[in-house]
């Protein structure tokens, strides 16, 4: 099987160098690594150059009609769709690509070389990850997602089969939830391997340019009504974030989400909608399969 990468970028000259490092010293390496620079001005196209002058697999490609801001959301959709219009042009044959973002560190050397053991050993994978974690001061690893089938957006990797057969990822808020969703409506599995950790060095929502913590809880609550999910669903995230962070951006979160949904609709068809609900259905009772329920 053959892997690619796409990288969206821009302006990750604080962590770029060590994401490619976590790359360079991988014991398999992907057959291209497109980096693709969404309109960055400082130091990271160059380090990304330097690069792909030392390591034939990696590729930067510079994006026309860039982002005004740093991808988020939607834009990163259009972003690593132009990553796999790049690899269309350069003639690559793959089987799986991985979204991977330019501020990882991945703690195994092996972790590429995992994934497409996967990918090779179980036909029904359809989308993989690793488990994302954050440091505090003192050190101590928080846990971005402690659901198994939810893949984390920093890090994917797709069965091209799996990644067609639901339409490419949805151009939305909230692209990184359905894609799960879908995938299993269409009879792939979807698993994180807690096995493979990565550092996310920059957590969601912590960065100026993604707009910081209030515009973060709005993406949130965006995605949720995006997607198509029951209004009760708000409570149970709002319960959560309550326990997670506080009184107030559990708060906060629920009028976002009360705003969303008195004015706009959801951004999936009446058959996405079934699939979504019969996810839902599924994630109560708890009876997903996953590649170790295999024999």
């Amino acid at each position: 099987m053959q892997l690619i990468i796409v990288t969206p970028f821009k302006n990750e000259a604080n962590s770029i160098l060590k994401t490619m490092d976590s790359i360079v010293r991988q014991t398999l390496h992907p057959v291209k690594w497109l980096l693709i620079d969404d309109g960055s001005d400082d130091e990271s196209p160059k380090m990304v150059q330097d690069y792909q002058a030392k390591y034939p697999f990696i590729h930067y490609h510079r994006r026309e009609g860039a982002s005004a801001q740093r991808a988020t959301g939607n834009n990163v959709v259009d972003v690593f769709n132009a990553g796999l219009k790049v690899a269309e042009q350069l003639g690559l044959q793959w089987d799986v690509v991985g979204k991977l973002d330019a501020d990882l560190v991945i703690d195994r050397d092996d972790y590429l070389e995992f994934l497409m053991a996967k990918f090779e050993q179980f036909p029904k994978l359809g989308i993989a990850s690793g488990v994302i974690y954050t440091k505090e001061a003192n050190g101590k690893k928080v846990y971005e997602s402690p659901y198994r089938w939810h893949t984390q957006g920093q890090t994917k990797f797709y069965r091209r089969a799996a990644l067609e057969a639901m339409g490419g990822l949805k151009p939305f808020k909230g692209w990184d939830g359905i894609d799960n969703i879908l995938a299993r409506g269409k009879g792939y599995i979807t698993e994180k391997f807690f096995e493979q950790e990565i550092l996310h060095l920059y957590p969601t929502q912590t960065r100026m340019a993604e707009g910081g913590f209030k515009k973060g809880l709005k993406r949130e609550a965006t995605e949720y009504r995006n997607m198509g999910y029951p209004f009760y669903m708000y409570f149970f995230k709002t319960l959560k974030l309550i326990k997670e962070r506080g009184i107030y951006p559990g708060v906060l979160y629920f009028y976002y989400g009360l705003q969303a949904t008195l004015t706009t609709k959801p951004l999936v068809d009446s058959q996405e909608q079934a699939v979504i609900k019969a996810f839902i259905s599924q994630r109560w009772k708890n009876n997903f399969v996953y590649t170790g329920d295999i024999k």
